[in-house]
């Protein structure tokens, strides 16, 4: 995010003081132009010795659809919102904890990721309190 308004501000001033000039789309060469790659479900799978961003950030860019999954206790769990934190832990990567009622987070390499939208398969998308209200741990 602040990248992208560093960007445009430097855009902006260059637009100003006449040092970059617009071009129009339909004058941009087709060749150049490339489409985004195709999305496969294996690429939708959260590999949790990736780092808590570099996770959060897939969530972000497959929500809503395909959305990214993990398992959880052998069923398909779509996570459509999280957030991170950054913490030392000696929990297994990829494990789970929970207090059943409010929070549900999974360990990551470097901290741990706190979902907030979640979809069991054969349910609907909940948040996650209401998830775990409904979720019996096995």
């Amino acid at each position: 995010m602040v990248e992208g308004a560093k960007l445009l501000i430097r855009t902006l001033e260059g637009l100003k003081n006449n040092s970059i000039t617009p071009t129009p789309q339909d004058q941009i060469d087709a060749g150049a132009l490339k489409h985004a790659p195709k999305i496969f479900k294996e690429d939708c799978l959260i590999d949790w010795n990736n780092s808590s961003e570099k996770i959060y950030n897939l969530i972000r860019g497959l929500s809503p659809y395909p959305a990214a999954f993990t398992l959880m206790q052998g069923k398909v769990l779509k996570i459509y919102e999280a957030t991170y934190e950054l913490a030392t832990h000696n929990d297994p990567i990829g494990s789970f904890k929970s207090d059943s009622k409010t929070y549900l987070k999974f360990a990551t390499a470097d901290g741990y990721l706190n979902l907030l939208s979640v979809q069991i398969e054969g349910k609907k998308r909940m948040k996650v309190d209401e998830f775990l209200r409904g979720y019996r741990f096995e």
